[in-house]
């Protein structure tokens, strides 16, 4: 008996480390994303201002507009920049940096993990008690200012509900954490938004940032 009372502690001891949360910092989700292969060359300011002209023009259906880009190409094509090359470099260009933002990690899936942050609440059971929102490492993201890379947002369920202060009020989420890139159509506060998540976490607790 003597030499199973040891024993016995050995195993609560063991029992409650396992269930210990890992704790996350942000960059742990933020694998390092292949390099880009795409080299955008070198442009003068002005040609730089031309291409940009091209851009915004583009969305008009004037037949006017539609002149001064031919007008434009030709101009650059002079100085021997040929826009429609460089404009389709710099879509494949675009689509990978956006491939690279969305680069996540599955390390952690399924595990028991504590993350600090800041929530943007998207949906409520009550005044101010959030009951989903996304995790995001800066106060404010997604508020009045474009949404982090997509592995640095976390798309958090808390049924229970969290009475929250304000947006710039920092929490700790503990729970378990599963990788996804997904879109997703949420309300926030200034309308609706298309946004890239990466994660998602079924929360067990939401407490105050200590």
């Amino acid at each position: 008996m003597k030499k199973l009372i040891p024993y016995l502690f050995a195993l609560a001891s063991l029992g409650s480390f396992a269930s210990e949360p890992i704790t996350l910092d942000w960059q742990k989700l933020r694998p390092e994303p292949p390099k880009n292969q795409v080299t955008l060359p070198e442009l003068s300011y002005e040609n730089r201002l031309q291409l940009q002209r091209i851009l915004t023009l583009m969305h008009s259906g004037d037949q006017l507009d539609m002149a001064r880009i031919n007008s434009i190409k030709m101009q650059l094509k002079s100085e021997g920049v040929d826009a429609d090359e460089l404009l389709k470099l710099r879509d494949v260009y675009i689509q990978a940096q956006k491939m690279a933002a969305e680069t996540i990690t599955t390390e952690f899936d399924g595990k028991k993990v504590r993350i600090p942050g800041f929530l943007v609440p998207i949906e409520f059971s009550e005044a101010m008690v959030t009951t989903d929102f996304l995790l995001v490492p800066t106060a404010g993201a997604c508020i009045h200012m474009p949404p982090p890379p997509a592995n640095q947002i976390v798309r958090i369920s808390f049924p229970e509900g969290y009475k929250m202060k304000n947006v710039r009020h920092p929490v700790w989420v503990e729970g378990i954490i599963t990788s996804s890139v997904k879109s997703e159509e949420v309300y926030i506060v200034d309308g609706t938004s298309n946004i890239t998540l990466g994660y998602s976490l079924d929360a067990s607790k939401v407490v105050d940032y200590q």
